[in-house]
């Protein structure tokens, strides 16, 4: 199956820059996915926050998506419950 978007996670507030979350691409397990410097250029700014409001993940997603592709894909399983794209400079939660 090819991917209809991709995702990238650029931040991992918590853990930092050696985390292992940083750089992860999805989803996983399919064909097609853009490489993670065409999303970064590309891509819609999103974040991911914890049941307490906390920005856990910050990435940037590129494609055919609805909104909560990142946080069904990656950030539930990391503790994550909302995400939010930033539009007009304002992050507004999907």
């Amino acid at each position: 199956m090819a991917a209809r978007y991709t995702w990238v996670v650029t931040r991992d507030v918590l853990l930092g820059d050696s985390s292992d979350a940083v750089g992860k691409l999805g989803p996983s397990g399919v064909a097609g996915r853009e490489r993670f410097d065409i999303v970064i250029l590309n891509g819609e700014h999103f974040r991911l926050l914890d049941d307490a409001g906390e920005v856990r993940y910050i990435g940037y997603i590129l494609g055919d998506y609805d909104g909560p592709e990142p946080l069904e894909d990656y950030g539930r399983k990391h503790g994550c419950v909302v995400i939010e794209y930033e539009r007009n400079g304002k992050w507004l939660p999907v």
